[in-house]
């Protein structure tokens, strides 16, 4: 049903479009002008069925959620010290790093916890191999010591 309704919005939207973009309309410029919005219409809700993440598993995730304040607080202070530290001439501290989620866990949610914060941004997401299905997450940190929000997250650090 969300197809079919997506795909219903999509086209009219797009077909009003073209209509008030057009100047004259003939039959043949409305036939050509539908099929084009409902091409566009299917390149939408393809889009929206591939990048759409699924949100299960978000009550496994309350307690990381409750932690972030404090991991904000800590990773401000980290990136602060280390903008001095860089602009004093010194390396970067950070890389990057992969985690492993456990299943039952929303990984979208859990990637887009760990980067609202300033110390991690989550670059990847994959499924898990092997027997345990949950998501594998390629993230680049500030630093590496473990924030409160990976640490609240139920999985583990693998590299």
């Amino acid at each position: 049903m969300a197809t079919v309704r997506c795909l219903l919005v999509w086209w009219a939207l797009l077909f009003v479009l073209f209509l008030v973009f057009i100047s004259t309309v003939t039959e043949a410029e409305l036939g050509l002008g539908a099929a084009g919005a409902l091409l566009g219409a299917v390149g939408a809700d393809a889009v929206r069925r591939a990048e759409h993440p699924g949100l299960g598993g978000l009550r496994a995730l309350a307690p990381a959620a409750a932690s972030f304040p404090a991991a904000l607080l800590q990773e401000t202070g980290r990136l602060a010290v280390a903008v001095i530290r860089r602009l004093r001439g010194g390396q970067n501290a950070g890389g990057t790093v992969r985690l492993s989620v456990d299943p039952g866990v929303s990984p979208a949610a859990a990637a887009a916890l760990l980067s609202a914060s300033p110390g991690a941004c989550v670059i990847d997401i994959r499924p898990a191999e092997g027997p345990q299905k949950g998501a594998e997450l390629t993230m680049h940190l500030l630093d590496f010591p473990v924030s409160p929000v990976e640490r609240a997250l139920p999985g583990r650090r693998l590299t």
